[in-house]
């Protein structure tokens, strides 16, 4: 056999394997989000949470918090250290802070899913702004509506308080977020900019 066919069978094999490497994985894709719609119309033909509150976070629910949020750092491949997540606690439950912290609970008081918010002036006007730093909702409970209901209660307390805004923002490929997020407006089309300054393990991949 000649070098050049020798040659030439190597580059037929490579395109080969290659070729069965990308169907096999549209394929696996196909499978994983057929899934995906599988569990979220279960979930969906549930219906929505049965006697679901949504209030401040309070000292008693720091063990279920921290689960979730232990699920929600896990999510973003993040470790955040120990000495910040107690004193992101510290910090909602400080009635004089900026940062404040709100549970969904089921009917039999269990937490189900959190929003931390930071509240801040602007200049271009008086108003406080809101911003949604963090939304979770527990992965047993996705797809029945309590990130909506989280928004939404923020939205009315906004409207209460007098706040001139509530924002957040998301990866754009976050197509599931994005599905709910689109129920309340479109995205606005501003692209973020970030310098961080000194960079530590937590400050990556976080936010909405």
């Amino acid at each position: 056999m000649s070098p050049a066919l020798v040659i030439l069978v190597l580059v037929l094999a490579v395109i080969g394997s290659t070729f069965a490497l990308i169907v096999r994985g549209v394929s696996g894709g196909k499978k994983a989000e057929a899934e995906t719609l599988r569990l979220r119309q279960t979930r969906h033909s549930e219906g929505p949470v049965v006697g679901l509150t949504i209030r401040p976070l309070a000292a008693v629910d720091r063990p279920a918090w921290a689960r979730h949020w232990a699920s929600y750092c896990d999510f973003y491949a993040t470790e955040v250290p120990a000495s910040t997540t107690d004193t992101t606690w510290s910090r909602m439950l400080d009635p004089a802070s900026s940062v404040k912290g709100f549970g969904a609970f089921d009917g039999s008081g269990n937490l189900v899913g959190f929003a931390h918010v930071v509240l801040h002036p602007h200049t271009w006007s008086p108003k406080t702004l809101c911003y949604l730093e963090d939304l979770f909702v527990a992965q047993p409970f996705r797809g029945r509506d309590i990130g909506h209901a989280l928004i939404s209660f923020l939205w009315k307390k906004a409207e209460d308080e007098g706040w001139g805004r509530l924002y957040w923002h998301t990866e754009a490929t976050n197509a599931a977020a994005r599905r709910l997020y689109d129920r309340f407006r479109p995205a606005d089309g501003y692209v973020r900019y970030t310098l961080t300054i000194n960079p530590g393990p937590s400050d990556e991949g976080m936010g909405l």
